[in-house]
This record gives structure tokens, sequence and C-alpha cells, in this order.
């Protein structure tokens, strides 16, 4: 793949990431949102009556859809 091309790639695959971004919340903010501890969050997931988190890279995160259906229930 060229150096051009690359940067194409690149490029889309970070104005995807952005755009998806918005609708995406990190931990902290996880817990905030549904205002959870951090211990009760992992053992809700481990559980399975949280929602799973995606992983990306060494990072989590959360649906914000997600999240918003749990905290109805």
């Amino acid at each position: 793949m060229r150096k051009s091309e690359r940067r194409k790639t690149a490029a889309a695959r970070q104005e995807t990431t952005q755009a998806a971004a918005a609708q995406w919340r990190t931990t902290q903010e996880t817990l905030i949102m549904a205002q959870i501890s951090r211990t009760t969050l992992h053992k809700a997931t481990k559980a399975g009556t949280f929602p799973k988190p995606i992983k990306i890279g060494k990072k989590c995160v959360w649906i914000e859809d997600e999240i918003k259906q749990w905290m109805k229930r």
C-alpha cells in the first residue's frame, strides 16, 4: 500500500471513529451516567445484566443507547 493510500485510509477511519465516538462513553462517563460504582459496573457486566463494553486497544467504551436502555429497566 502506498503512503498516500495509507493516509486516505487513516483519515477515513478517523472520521468514522469521530462520528461514532459521540455515541460512545468511556468508563468514567458510563459510571456517571449510570450512577453506579466501578465495582458494580464490572460485576453487572460479568453477570450479563449490564451491556458489554467494546474494547478499542486498551480502552473500553460503552454505547450510550445501550446504557440508556439499561437505565429504563
